[in-house]
């Protein structure tokens, strides 16, 4: 009789358990649906990716978003890129190196113009990049340039202050560096204050030019140079004889590289 109780107690005791777990699965599942909800895309416009966490109720993704900003004296709409995590998110991403897929070294129309995939490699293009930053509501805007060196490790160059001169020249102008890196290529190659240069349109200090340096084709690509460089992206990418990163008296490859930028103060702002 005694054994028969026990059974009878471990039974319910297992169906008790049984349910216990049935109950907590069922409040797992719950709060995943739940969060599903709340993490809903409000809307798919932003004026600038300072605004993306603002539209979700959680963790807004990098992605695909569309921009609504004022420029050229009128509304424009256009994809970006938004990266919501490097340095607290807000940034709208220009370029991205990452697998050598998309050649850079193309004319002074297409850089205006942008190329590439936002998905992949791609150049956002002068023309909205100077819109942006010198014609548009945000005359303030900082830089920021990541990249991955070949051994997985990552670093990154923080300039307090960016903006984009206008056609003909499409000058740089950077303010003071905040990133990581031992030294600053921007200044030390002399790439500040530069008009941007292509195979096509010749405006750096070189006797010849930066962009066909090395002969046509060879894939130096478009950029602000000087005489010629120290820092490059737009370089042919992948393992090769010209390093494209100088840092503390040695060339780098890096594997990945993104350049990104956001108005200073990002905070989000109310759409028109």
């Amino acid at each position: 009789m005694a054994t028969f109780h026990i059974i009878i107690v471990s039974l319910f005791a297992t169906g008790m358990a049984s349910n216990y777990c049935d109950y907590q699965l069922e409040r797992l599942q719950t709060a995943k649906r739940n969060l599903h909800h709340n993490c809903t895309l409000k809307t798919t416009t932003v004026k600038t990716c300072c605004d993306v966490n603002d539209l979700y109720s959680c963790n807004a993704p990098s992605g695909i978003y569309q921009l609504k900003c004022w420029c050229g004296e009128r509304w424009n709409r256009a994809n970006v890129y938004c990266d919501t995590t490097s340095g607290d998110g807000g940034w709208i991403v220009i370029q991205r190196r990452k697998d050598g897929s998309v050649n850079f070294d193309r004319s002074i129309d297409d850089y205006e113009k942008g190329f590439g995939n936002l998905d992949g490699e791609f150049w956002y293009g002068l023309r909205a990049i100077h819109c942006l930053t010198y014609t548009g509501e945000w005359r303030s805007w900082e830089l920021r340039i990541d990249f991955e060196f070949q051994n997985r490790t990552k670093s990154y160059m923080h300039y307090s202050y960016f903006q984009l001169g206008p056609p003909g020249t499409y000058y740089v102008y950077l303010g003071k560096l905040l990133g990581i890196t031992p030294t600053d290529p921007i200044r030390t190659g002399g790439h500040n204050y530069r008009s941007f240069t292509t195979y096509d349109r010749d405006n750096d200090r070189y006797s010849g030019c930066c962009a066909t340096r090395y002969g046509r084709l060879r894939g130096n690509g478009g950029w602000w140079y000087n005489k010629c460089w120290h820092i490059n992206p737009n370089l042919k990418f992948g393992p090769s004889q010209f390093g494209f990163l100088y840092l503390a008296g040695r060339w780098y490859n890096p594997r990945w590289i993104e350049m990104k930028i956001r108005p200073r103060n990002c905070q989000p702002l109310t759409l028109i």
